[in-house]
């Protein structure tokens, strides 16, 4: 049996997004400069926390310092064209690298 589709009035959808396109204005405007000021700081801790989040996610997934895992890195960097790519890569590298010196000196 399948699901039927609610079609949305297009009057609908044009006059939320004019509402939606002039609320933010409208509420940054009634904001004193001190409020203004709070909102952004809460704003930017609040990714600042989901940007450490996912670094600290990225690092303990990719904290395999084996040969094989740098060998795949290797490659990996040699075979792609995208500069991004090759700098997320190179960082890669580097932090695998300092981890086997690290793991080399307290052993």
């Amino acid at each position: 049996m399948p699901l039927a589709v609610k079609k949305k009035d297009p009057a609908a959808v044009a006059l939320g997004r004019k509402g939606g396109k002039k609320g933010g204005l409208a509420r940054a405007a009634k904001l004193t400069p001190a409020q203004r000021s709070e909102s952004a700081r809460k704003a930017v801790q609040a990714r600042w926390a989901k940007a450490k989040t996912k670094k600290s996610a990225d690092y303990i997934v990719r904290s395999d310092t084996s040969d094989h895992a740098f060998v795949s890195l290797l490659k990996r960097y040699k075979a792609t064209n995208d500069p991004t790519e090759m700098e997320a890569l190179s960082e890669q590298i580097e932090r695998m690298i300092f981890h086997k010196q690290y793991e080399n000196t307290t052993a």
